[in-house]
């Protein structure tokens, strides 16, 4: 069997990664760049990190993709759909406590006058707005995969009641005091009850513009809306109009419909919106964390076991 690494590992992890391919028989190779990737994805088995259609098209033996990123909406093209003998799996919950810890970030920020403090410092102005406390609130929670649950974990530190919304999870979880299954009534049900709102869901067909002035406009004029997942799944004009007029008190955006944001966005300059430039699934674990799974599902797979984190490509999560 060939394998094929197009991801940026340094030598040694690369060497690792082949380590385990010679202990089952198999033999490795290492692309660095697409150019090197289209030469020698033909034949390949099993593709290990980055893989656009280009790549993909030539890799005509194709059986396994594990992809390095958690979200699909960037690679599930029809292409890879289409072909039922690919199955693809992702790292969907390896970056969960960083993307908890940053849907916090940004609230914070913005319910704790830390923007303004920011800003106020440059001017050299000792002078602060509004506080709110959220201990005791309650938070929504759109989404209750990695980050979606590393979220609720925290809310729990401000004795929050914790709403949430998703597709598969319907049983009892921790953390979490009310699920439903997403639907336009329940998502005006969890809109309208809670002081602030998390995303962390997966864009696919299904959550592309969920919440659009509509669903703005069900939230409380004092409660904050955070995204830490995709862009798309929240309408940016919308948000835009919302901001601008005070339906809601604040929002916060780790990620945005076109990456990277243009510097002629209205974005830039709309009122109480904090903007951080997709690093919600950074930290200084992530390279190694990417790392070992690859190595790990990598010898599920070569024994002959289903890896782990497999995708349901029809439904892009």
């Amino acid at each position: 069997m060939k394998i094929l690494v197009h991801y940026a590992f340094t030598d040694e992890q690369v060497d690792e990664l082949r380590t385990i391919a010679t202990e089952y028989g198999h033999d490795l190779y290492y692309a660095a760049d697409e150019a090197a990737a289209i030469e020698q994805v033909p034949g390949c088995e099993c593709l290990l990190g980055l893989f656009n259609e280009n790549v993909t098209r030539a890799g005509d033996q194709l059986r396994w993709i594990q992809s390095f990123s958690a979200g699909m909406d960037n690679f599930l093209y029809p292409e890879i759909i289409e072909r039922e003998q690919v199955t693809v799996s992702n790292t969907a919950g390896l970056f969960a406590p960083q993307g908890g810890e940053h849907a916090w970030a940004l609230l914070l920020a913005l319910t704790r006058g830390i923007r303004l403090a920011v800003q106020n410092k440059g001017e050299r102005a000792w002078a602060g707005g509004q506080v709110i406390e959220l201990t005791g609130m309650t938070l929504g929670l759109i989404g209750l995969g990695g980050f979606g649950q590393e979220t609720a974990k925290r809310a729990r530190g401000y004795d929050m009641r914790v709403l949430g919304l998703d597709p598969v999870r319907e049983a009892p979880m921790d953390d979490i005091d009310e699920i439903r299954t997403p639907h336009p009534d329940s998502l005006q049900w969890l809109l309208s009850s809670s002081d602030a709102v998390v995303v962390g869901c997966p864009r696919t067909p299904q959550t592309y513009h969920l919440l659009g002035a509509d669903q703005l406009a069900q939230m409380k004029p004092t409660a904050y809306l955070i995204c830490v997942s995709r862009g798309g799944i929240i309408d940016e004009p919308a948000l835009i109009h919302a901001l601008e007029e005070g339906l809601i008190a604040g929002a916060g955006l780790d990620v945005c419909e076109q990456e990277p944001l243009p510097a002629d966005s209205p974005l830039w300059d709309t009122p109480n919106l904090i903007l951080t430039p997709h690093r919600a699934g950074a930290s200084q674990h992530r390279p190694r964390k990417i790392h070992e799974f690859f190595c790990d599902n990598l010898r599920r797979y070569l024994r002959g076991e289903t890896p782990l984190n497999l995708v349901d490509k029809a439904r892009g999560f």
